[in-house]
């Protein structure tokens, strides 16, 4: 990597030795400063906020996924001068294509060589996109399109409420404890929402919440 000027990068990982591993890898690179880390997915918009990067790089494991689609979403409210680069082992397309819909600017997969991650960083911080190469053909003629349900349910307000705590990232368990109800109850409002919705999994719940301009923190 060559640059006149340093690269600013923050660091998030919910795993302290991936975390670990990946500022080593980057000290190694004098073209890249680490100006800070964040120790949770979520607490990573704040981190940003305060720091101001031009690349927030985000590993974001299966457990994680709805969190990493969260902070993505805040990040691009939030700064237009940071480029979010995801690392993962999630090579689904609909939720390529969420993070991509959230202003993400690259998308690389665990495997990739340190090159490829070091070209990725470099690229995005121009201003490009970066897809790994080998979700290139799938992304291309991946049918999917949210903004294809042209219809908005009507929800009841346990709905209303459940889908919100949906969209933030929230367990079924921390989703009861916040509304008082049981996980079970939960779980029946959340394959509600779905049917109704015509989704299959929370990636494609929070797109749908994004093109419909609900994923906000006041939602």
């Amino acid at each position: 990597m060559n640059s006149s000027v340093p690269i600013r990068m923050v660091l998030a990982s919910d795993d302290t030795i991936t975390r670990e591993a990946l500022r080593s890898l980057f000290q190694q690179a004098p073209e890249v400063e680490i100006v800070g880390e964040a120790d949770t997915i979520m607490a990573t918009p704040e981190k940003v906020r305060e720091r101001a990067p031009d690349v927030a790089l985000i590993e974001v494991s299966v457990p994680s996924r709805a969190h990493g689609l969260h902070a993505a979403a805040r990040i691009a409210n939030q700064s237009s001068k940071t480029r979010v680069l995801i690392l993962t082992n999630n090579s689904d397309v609909p939720y390529v294509r969420s993070m991509l819909a959230m202003g993400v600017s690259g998308y690389l997969l665990k495997n990739s060589q340190t090159a490829q991650l070091f070209a990725a960083v470099r690229k995005i911080r121009l201003g490009g996109k970066f897809i790994d190469p080998i979700l290139g053909n799938d992304l291309m003629w991946h049918a999917f399109d949210i903004n294809a349900k042209k219809t908005r349910p009507i929800f009841s307000r346990r709905e209303s409420e459940v889908f919100r705590s949906l969209i933030r990232g929230y367990t079924n368990a921390q989703s009861a404890d916040v509304l008082q109800l049981s996980v079970k109850t939960v779980e029946t409002y959340r394959l509600r929402i779905y049917r109704k919705l015509q989704l299959r999994t929370r990636a494609e719940l929070v797109e749908y919440a994004l093109a419909h301009q609900l994923l906000t923190d006041n939602v």
